[in-house]
């Protein structure tokens, strides 16, 4: 590098922080920066609130603090390298990709900003600030970030020429930030309450060009809402979306930037309800879409792992090749020096190779991956708590990039589709986003997902039973029952408790617990209903009225959708023949009927004998006789009531002449009489014994039917009346009433259920519990239900807890300990190196770098050993 100190080089211009900054046209993309990279330091909580200091430009500053990671001082310098990233990877999760989130972010909110941050045992400090460079006249970008010890609060660098720049830049922090002493500014750390964490605080803000701040919170002090004005002029062209809550409230806004939220936000010290969109809709249904045609970021990928690929070969061609030489060149002879260089090169060109392999591994799976097809999830579903909000929202990686885009129908301008919100979660292999977060790289492929999304749209719309298929209307009749009554789609849906109520019944509520952050359905009641506006925002599992999910340790509830196929045919081809079988089918008990009647028509006409006679008691012959008559067909049967019989005749009609009339007077006294006795029909099949041995007995209305199959065999004996028997038995099966269930045990089920519980209480029995474990397993019933098992397991919960601790602890102290040790270890080895080199007969012309080959000193302290003691007995002689 010494021999390019006479070139020119490039320069950063400190103009190009504002040049950077305009990428953001939305204020809200450009603060969401600043939480994507909270959320990459694996922060729980991040609050963004706002101090007001009205001697700084837009009279307040932003701040945004939480309990992530936090960076140690070499971590804050890579802050400032524009375009470098330690978390771009296309297999990483991370949100932040370009490394220049942070600057371009803060610099569109305002003109400077400040960051606290800690780790470990140290807190950096830095200040990136165009009020500086403008006062200064300076055009390169300077960026001071001083460190101190976190316990001590002494300045970290140990030589003079870092104490005077460390003393130099905490001057300028002193001068052109907000906090002109070192007590101010130490404050700003302790606000960091966590032992790892970040503060960034941005002022002299952005103002419109009447002097007024770009953010308003003084109309709502719970929230940050993009100033009238602002709005109106960035939106001019699309006014419906005045109505949108996300595009004006940041609150609302930062509600549904993660498509799985695990980190609690707070605006202006308020905690955020987060949303999962796809749980917040009305009859959802979930397409797996699978396509070749995403390849711009997979082919990038592919170039690059190659490139790797290429290289890594190159040097490990270039190590093996210098390890042979050297090989060649020693041969059998050799000092120790040369055998121990030897010894480096060739394990120098084994990890080369070692390298190489793993990178062609890497480029062969990119390659592969390059030729099969991206699936994505589409998830579609109607918004009846907010009609006005619908379209598609793109998410990447689980942050959202493309908010309510509208698609397929909802362009037409018609009713289609209105009313229906998409989400997809699009990772970077497929597309990529561009700098800013507000779009893709891609044009061209992201069109092709958006028609993806209309043609699935459009079925969606078809199936999911807004439209009536034969009229194709009833849109506004299926919204009428939710509280909207005009096609005016950007109206709000009426707060009447009836529509209110209907609203929530349809929709699964969600809660996140502020404790364990996992996700919980709400069950809905009509007290629920009622509280359902006020639940806490510290809302957490124990608060729960489901007791199988009111306790942190319990697994999260999963989300499940119905699945939908875009190749099921559409609800209006179904439709047709869904209501002509609606309209054909009939109760069980009509069934039942109608089997009798054919039954006994099939019997009829296979018998000679003619009119059939069948032998009832009469309470059972009205019972039949109501059957055989309930059927409307076009051929009533005949039905004879006589005292002690009742007989059916069913005449076959000859060809031209005309059906027997229906005696409607006949059958309305008949089914009168069932209808009395049909209580009778549903007993038990114990009563219908009982009543079957007390029919003999009995000649009244309340003796028990003979069966079918007895009949039968009365009334028509022959050679067949076991076969007869047979088929009788089978068909009476649809004319009796299915039998019970089976009852069931339920004194073992209960001593089963004791069991296992004694046993669950006997094993996890917290040390701290009062209950010996002996005595546990020897409850009786009573003392199981009045067993506080709440207690019980809060208390083991607690136990765990400090049980992992504590183990926890003893193996921070264990790597603090191996640590020293090592460090120890390695400074005995140099002093050993040290008394070592007069008997290596080192030239003391020549420099030896004895960290180098401290790590063979107990290779050459056996060799010096060696040499001694064969110098003893020649010495002796």
């Amino acid at each position: 590098m010494s021999k390019y100190t006479a070139l020119s080089r490039a320069q950063l211009s400190f103009e190009y922080l504002h040049t950077n900054s305009t990428t953001h046209e939305f204020l809200f993309g450009a603060l969401a920066e600043l939480l994507d990279n909270s959320r990459d330091a694996a922060a729980t909580k991040v609050n963004i609130y706002t101090i007001q200091r009205e001697d700084l430009r837009g009279g307040c500053m932003l701040c945004f603090l939480d309990d992530g990671d936090g960076m140690e001082p070499e971590e804050v310098s890579s802050v400032i390298k524009f375009g470098s990233s330690c978390k771009k990877s296309g297999e990483s999760n991370m949100i932040g990709q370009y490394g220049n989130g942070l600057k371009s972010g803060s610099m569109r909110i305002g003109k400077d900003f400040v960051l606290f941050t800690k780790k470990e045992n140290s807190m950096s400090c830095l200040m990136l600030s165009r009020t500086f460079h403008e006062t200064e006249n300076l055009t390169e970008v300077i960026v001071p970030m001083p460190s101190w010890n976190r316990q001590t609060r002494l300045p970290l660098p140990a030589h003079d020429d870092d104490r005077e720049k460390h003393s130099i830049e905490l001057d300028l922090i002193l001068k052109y930030s907000p906090f002109n002493t070192k007590k101010q500014l130490f404050e700003q750390f302790d606000k960091i309450d966590s032992d790892t964490g970040t503060l960034v605080i941005v002022y002299n803000l952005k103002t419109l060009d009447n002097g007024e701040p770009e953010i308003d919170i003084h109309t709502d002090p719970q929230d940050i809402l993009l100033t009238q004005m602002d709005y109106e002029k960035e939106y001019e062209d699309e006014r419906e979306h005045f109505t949108i809550p996300e595009k004006k409230s940041f609150r609302a806004y930062t509600a549904v930037l993660y498509q799985e939220p695990r980190m609690r936000i707070y605006v202006q010290n308020s905690k955020v309800r987060t949303k999962r969109l796809e749980t917040l809709t009305h009859l959802p249904k979930q397409y797996e879409y699978s396509s070749a045609r995403f390849k711009a970021r997979s082919e990038k990928e592919t170039h690059e792992a190659e490139n790797r690929c290429k290289l890594a070969e190159e040097r490990a061609r270039e190590a093996e090749s210098d390890a042979r030489n050297l090989e060649r060149r020693l041969g059998d002879a050799g000092t120790k020096e040369e055998r121990m260089e030897l010894r480096i090169a060739q394990r120098h060109a084994v990890e080369c190779r070692r390298d190489c392999e793993v990178l062609k591994k890497l480029a062969d799976r990119k390659r592969k991956s390059l030729k099969e097809p991206k699936t994505l999830r589409f998830t579609f579903g109607l918004n009846i708590q907010n009609r006005k909000c619908f379209g598609m929202n793109v998410y990447n990686c689980s942050r959202l990039i493309k908010m309510y885009e509208r698609v397929g129908p909802q362009l037409e301008g018609g009713s289609s589709g209105v009313g229906v919100i998409g989400v997809v979660n699009v990772p970077y292999l497929v597309l990529e986003p561009t700098h800013n977060k507000q779009d893709f790289a891609d044009a061209k492929e992201y069109r092709h997902l958006l028609r993806a999304l209309g043609e699935h749209l459009h079925h969606y719309w078809q199936i999911c039973g807004v439209v009536d298929p034969r009229t194709g209307s009833g849109v506004r009749n299926f919204w009428a029952e939710f509280g909207y009554f005009t096609n005016k789609w950007t109206e709000e849906p009426s707060q009447e408790p009836k529509y209110v109520k209907k609203r929530l019944m349809k929709t699964n509520q969600w809660m996140q617990c502020d404790r364990c952050l996992k996700w919980r359905i709400l069950p809905f009641s009509h007290a629920n209903y009622k509280v359902n506006e006020s639940l806490s925002d510290e809302w957490t599992c124990h608060q729960n009225p489901d007791v199988n999910y009111n306790k942190c340790m319990i697994a999260e509830q999963q989300i499940k959708i119905p699945g939908a196929n875009i190749n099921q045919k559409p609800f209006e081809e179904r439709a047709p023949k869904k209501d002509a079988a609606r309209d054909r089918r009939k109760s069980g008990e009509e069934r039942r009927k109608s089997a009798a009647d054919d039954i006994i028509a099939k019997r009829s006409s296979k018998r000679s004998v003619s009119p059939i006679v069948v032998s009832r008691t009469p309470d059972s012959a009205k019972k039949s006789s109501s059957r055989l008559l309930a059927k409307s067909t076009p051929k009533p049967p005949k039905v004879i009531v006589t005292e002690n019989k009742v007989q059916i005749i069913k005449d076959k009609p000859k060809r031209g002449s005309e059906p027997p009339k229906f005696d409607r007077e006949e059958y309305k006294r008949l089914k009168e009489k069932y209808a009395k006795k049909k209580a009778v029909i549903d007993d038990s099949e114990e009563e219908e014994e009982e009543d079957e041995e007390e029919a003999p007995k009995k000649n009244g209305i309340g003796s028990k039917r003979p069966s079918l199959t007895q009949q039968k065999s009365t009334e028509f004996p022959n050679k067949k009346s076991k076969e007869n028997n047979h088929i009788m038995s089978s068909d009476d099966t649809q004319l009796e009433k299915e039998p019970p269930r089976e009852i069931v045990n339920l004194k073992k089920i209960q001593d089963k259920l004791a069991e296992s519980l004694r046993l669950c209480l006997h094993y996890f029995s917290p040390p701290s519990w009062p209950t010996k474990k002996e005595d546990l397993i020897n409850l009786d019933l009573d003392k199981l239900l009045d067993f506080p098992l709440n207690k019980f397991f809060d208390t083991y919960e607690g136990n765990l807890t400090d049980l992992i601790a504590q183990y926890q602890q003893h193996a921070a102290d264990a790597e603090k300990r191996a640590e020293t040790t090592e460090n120890k270890l390695a400074n005995l080895r140099k002093l050993v190196m040290q008394l070592l080199k007069p008997s290596l007969n080192f030239d003391t012309d020549t420099e030896c770098n004895t960290d180098e080959i401290g790590d063979n000193v107990d290779e050459i302290l056996a060799a010096v050993v060696k040499e001694s003691t064969k110098s003893q007995p020649s010495e002796a002689s």
